[in-house]
């Protein structure tokens, strides 16, 4: 198994880190991972007949728990290479559980167990898949003080205080360290824990058989709590599809969240600033149909819940840039106090989602207020229909545990240019709105460089390839263009050049040169004779072609041409150097 790993090949080298907004960054860019805790094995398929692990990630799960967690064996390590393979080669990622050496002593058989473990995951090909390391589960719950966690982060990551590592080198330091922690303690009590992780989590499973219909808003709070404990470190919350509480082993009956208990809760994470969702607990038996048993993973919730859920979601998803973005979240007044609501830009800021969800009983009305003035009318996704808004207001309904996202997209429009022509070069202001959201600027279809002064107001540089024509401004969402063209007026791109030896008898000939701007019409040519040094230039009478024959009286004399061409919007000239003297 370890021969045929090594096959994958590192299609996609991970490297995660976190961002100085608080984002988690994957190669560099900011991402909301989707997580399965885990998923189902490699090799296997769905009750309908798909691979199984290629079925989630097409929904829009990104990232896999892999490992034991504890004393790892060969066979573990076999088996997770397995995994690292089949993530890299859907385009995925894996997060891999050494809880078992979290809390390892230098130079202990645990550090060498883990060094081991590390090395041989990240040394085969297909530890290109790995994106997170897990650390220590629910530590403080366990028992488990900072102080015996900080050796093994600073082993894996190099991060932390130097002393930490205790002179040992750094084993991966380009992948991210999550610690979960279980729904207890205080804010003080977990605040300590951020100092040993780079990612700091959250689970909370409050749907049970004893419970079936809990307080859902405990999710949210206890990930506002985490959020709020250590701004810097990105929360990753971890919800339910099966856990101990879910099921009775005594008589077989379980519990499984409903898609709307799952997708407030989902949302309630994302509104109190969570970056990432981990999902857990399909692979648990006590919550498997008879279908899922056959299979091996809970493909009954998988249908009715998490692939509807998950799609909304994923990176491909209209909503992804908003998920993205958390750091542009700004609070959204609500008439009724126990829906929470946040406004996020998605593409651009004139590109918004409004992320709204409600806790209280009963069906209410709710306003929301403090909205943009050009917010007039909004989609809400997922739900094929639309809101109308107007001063910055506008009203929907919702139910307890209801979750509504909106989607608000400025107009773009422009209505002015100034100026109306110019050459390549030209600075022309662009005037309109929603130009805060703008990705190209074109000039009859040759792209510009462009700056955002605001969203009124852009400023393009017309491009040495420009022809005239209509100018095109796109955003993420929408494109317009321009009521009248720009006229391109024409200039030299390069200055004509005389060929041919300066002497007596001899036939000079002159190049056009080359122009920017559309097409000459016409192009006519002016010789100048000019003194020996190149000076005090005058044209000759009748020397208008593109040729001239130097006679006895260029003796000495140097030479220039002036080439004029024409376009349908102007005309423009440019001269030569001066040839050298003329010799016999």
């Amino acid at each position: 198994m370890l021969v045929a790993a090594g096959a994958a090949g590192a299609a996609h080298a991970a490297s995660t880190s976190v961002a100085r907004t608080g984002a988690i960054l994957l190669d560099g860019r900011p991402v909301f991972p989707i997580v399965l805790a885990p998923g189902p094995l490699p090799g296997t398929t769905t009750p309908w007949g798909t691979d199984a692990l290629a079925e989630t990630v097409a929904a829009g799960v990104d990232v896999f728990k892999v490992g034991p967690g504890n004393g790892w064996t060969g066979n573990d390590l076999a088996s997770t290479i397995a995994w690292d393979q089949a993530a890299a080669a859907l385009g995925a990622y894996t997060w891999v559980n050494l809880n078992g050496y979290a809390s390892a002593r230098p130079r202990s058989a645990d550090d060498w167990a883990l060094a081991q473990v590390v090395h041989r995951l990240t040394n085969d090909p297909s530890g290109s898949a790995i994106a997170f390391w897990k650390g220590r589960d629910e530590p403080w719950w366990h028992g488990r003080p900072p102080a015996s966690l900080r050796f093994a982060y600073c082993r894996v990551t190099s991060r932390g205080k130097a002393s930490w590592c205790h002179g040992e080198r750094p084993l991966a330091p380009d992948r991210l360290w999550v610690t979960i922690e279980a729904p207890r303690g205080t804010a003080a009590d977990l605040r300590r824990y951020g100092a040993v992780t780079d990612v700091h989590g959250i689970d909370d499973y409050p749907i049970t058989l004893a419970n079936p219909s809990p307080n859902l808003n405990l999710v949210g709070s206890w990930t506002r709590m985490l959020a709020s404990a250590r701004p810097a470190v990105p929360v990753w919350t971890t919800l339910q599809i099966c856990a101990k509480g879910s099921f009775s082993a005594s008589n077989g009956t379980f519990v499984l969240p409903t898609l709307q208990q799952e997708r407030y809760m989902a949302y309630d994470a994302i509104l109190n600033g969570a970056r990432a969702l981990a999902f857990y607990g399909g692979n648990v038996a006590g919550c498997w149909s008879p279908t899922d048993a056959q299979y091996g993973w809970n493909w009954t919730f998988w249908q009715n819940v998490l692939q509807p859920l998950v799609g909304e979601l994923s990176a491909s998803s209209p909503i992804a840039p908003a998920l993205d973005a958390p750091e542009t979240s700004r609070p959204v007044k609500t008439s009724d106090a126990s829906t929470k609501a946040v406004l996020r830009d998605g593409t651009s800021p004139d590109d918004l989602w409004l992320i709204a969800a409600r806790s209280g009983a009963g069906t209410e009305t709710v306003t929301f207020s403090g909205l943009p003035a050009w917010v007039t009318s909004g989609s809400v996704y997922t739900e094929n229909r639309t809101v109308t808004a107007a001063g910055g207001s506008f009203s929907d309904e919702f139910g307890q545990w209801d979750v509504h996202v909106y989607h608000f997209v400025e107009p773009l429009t422009l209505e002015s240019q100034q100026p109306a022509s110019g050459t390549a070069g030209t600075k022309v202001a662009l005037g309109g709105a929603g130009l805060a959201a703008t990705t190209s600027v074109t000039f009859d279809g040759h792209a510009a460089r462009f700056r955002i002064v605001s969203d009124n107001e852009v400023v393009a540089t017309v491009p040495a390839s420009a022809r005239s024509g209509p100018l095109v401004v796109e955003s993420a969402t929408s494109s317009v263009t321009s009521a009248s063209s720009f006229a391109v007026l024409p200039s030299a791109g390069s200055p004509p050049r005389i060929r041919g030896l300066p002497r007596v008898g001899r036939i000079l000939t002159a190049s056009r040169g080359s122009w920017r701007g559309d097409p000459p019409t016409r192009t006519t040519f002016l010789w100048e004779r000019c003194d020996a040094h190149g000076l005090g230039c005058n044209g000759i009478p009748g020397a208008t072609g593109q040729r001239i024959r130097l006679g006895t009286k260029a003796l000495g004399k140097t030479f220039r041409v002036i080439v004029t061409v024409q376009t349908d919007t102007g005309s423009a000239s440019a001269r030569s150097q001066a040839t050298p003297r003329v010799v016999r």
